[in-house]
C-alpha cells in the first residue's frame, strides 16, 4: 500500500580505541515514501549499503543482514506525534531486567535522554 514507511537497519563497527578492540552496533530508522513493504525494504537496503560504505570508520563498518519495514500511513504530510517505529518483544521478565537486557549500553552514545535534566 502506497505511503510512508520507516525501515530499520543494523550495523556493526569493529575498531580499535586506545589499543583495545571495540565492537559497536548501530540501529538506524529512516523514512521512505514507497508503494509497498517490498519497495520500502528495497529502498532501505540501497540507503543502508550507501550509509555503510560512507561511514566514518569504513571499512570496519558492516551492514548486518537485518532490515525491517514499518508502515506509518498514507498521508503525504507527516505530523508531530506520528509513530514511525514500533516493536513488540514478548519476554517474561521484570521491567528492570528487560531494560538492562535490551538497552543496557544505549545511553552511552545518546545525546538527549529523557531522564537527563536540561542545563539551566
Amino acid at each position: 500500500m502506497q505511503g510512508w514507511y520507516s525501515v530499520r537497519s543494523v550495523f556493526r563497527s569493529d575498531r580499535t580505541e586506545d589499543g583495545q578492540p571495540r565492537r559497536s552496533f548501530e540501529e538506524r530508522v529512516v523514512l521512505f515514501r514507497a508503494a509497498s513493504f517490498e519497495d520500502a525494504l528495497a529502498k532501505g537496503e540501497v540507503e543502508a549499503k550507501c550509509y555503510s560504505a560512507h561511514a566514518a570508520d569504513s571499512p570496519h563498518y558492516h551492514m548486518l543482514d537485518h532490515l525491517v519495514a514499518y508502515y506509518i500511513h498514507s498521508d503525504e504530510v507527516l505530523c508531530d506525534g506520528d509513530e514511525v517505529w514500533s516493536c513488540f518483544r514478548d519476554m517474561d521478565t521484570s521491567d528492570e531486567l528487560f531494560l538492562k537486557k535490551i538497552f543496557e549500553d544505549e545511553n552511552e552514545s545518546l545525546t538527549n535522554v529523557w531522564r537527563q535534566k536540561p542545563e539551566a
